[in-house]
């Protein structure tokens, strides 16, 4: 009999030199953590950098590199929409943001994202697609799937590039994969950003609380119920996800959904967390390891709270 895998679930790092310094230095701690339990396998569900500089891919390599991480056997990561599109971070940035989404490439960060942790996805099971996304990667008996939930951008169903929805080429291509031959027998568990489940409400008053109204008006998952029901008939164990920044563990039909979007931004700030999750016969195990509480870094002026940035 297998032994179970144990695996380190974050999400929503949100790296930036620019705007979030502090996000690096408590990454480097929050790894170490992780590193100090005997985990197989690290997942980062999305919104790895916070405003899709290319710089901040480099400086998320650097950290993946220190931590001994990028081998694909030891890291998977899947795309949040900072990571295709940004965010905002100034006041200026609320008028400006929409057009910015607007006129990304989003093929080409998907490609940038892909290259950025190209040792990630390295030795997945594509189909017959040369896409990033859906892919497989098998681990022991557990297939960690994973998918590309940011939806494109619309001027009326995704105005700031926040919502998510998998579009049908890529929906195809999933349900061909979770079926294939390879994943057969194994424990599937689903990599995706987005969440399923109903959001916090938002306060009022500020410039940081309006903008975060705002997003969380368009923090929308479309086709929940479709791939909720796509889950459930494959037999997938398990959903990883983070967007909204709050740890859960939650179900749906008969689904399990574990989010760690509270590692960093969360309610608990300045709490640092991780999701250790152990899969095996019996089924999964989720135990939320918060480290020790650190003095918050001030943000900058005019910069808007660590905890209140868009999700």
């Amino acid at each position: 009999m297998r032994r179970p895998l144990v695996i380190a679930h974050v999400s929503d790092l949100h790296l930036s030199a620019e705007h979030k310094r502090y996000n690096l230095r408590r990454a480097r701690r929050l790894l170490e953590a992780i590193s100090r339990h005997a985990v197989d396998h690290v997942v980062v569900t999305g919104d790895i950098v916070s405003d899709a500089d290319t710089r901040d891919y480099e400086v998320a390599r650097r950290l993946f590199k220190n931590a001994g991480l990028l081998d694909p056997m030891k890291l998977s990561v899947v795309t949040g929409n900072h990571d295709i599109f940004g965010g905002v971070h100034v006041a200026e940035d609320i008028l400006t943001f929409p057009r910015r989404c607007k006129q990304t490439d989003f093929g080409e960060k998907v490609e940038e994202f892909r290259t950025a942790f190209r040792e990630a996805f390295d030795r997945c099971l594509f189909g017959s697609h040369a896409k990033a996304f859906p892919f497989a990667k098998i681990i022991g008996n557990v297939a960690f799937i994973g998918v590309n939930s940011v939806a494109h951008y619309s001027p009326v169903k995704n105005p700031i590039g926040s919502n998510g929805e998998i579009e049908k080429g890529q929906c195809r291509r999933l349900s061909q994969l979770l079926g294939s031959e390879p994943l057969a027998g194994l424990q599937k568990v689903i990599l995706i950003h987005h969440h399923f489940n109903k959001t916090p409400g938002a306060g009022a008053g500020t410039l940081n609380t309006v903008w975060g109204a705002i997003e969380r008006q368009t923090l929308k998952m479309r086709g929940k119920k479709r791939l909720i029901e796509l889950f459930r008939e494959s037999g997938a164990a398990l959903v990883l996800h983070g967007h909204v920044h709050i740890n859960d563990d939650y179900t749906r039909k008969g689904v399990r959904f574990i989010n760690a979007g509270g590692a960093f931004l969360g309610p608990a700030f300045p709490h640092l967390s991780f999701n250790l999750i152990r899969i095996g016969p019996e089924g999964v195990e989720n135990r939320v390891i918060q480290l020790p509480e650190e003095e918050p870094a001030l943000p900058r002026a005019g910069e808007l709270r660590p905890e209140l940035q868009a999700a």
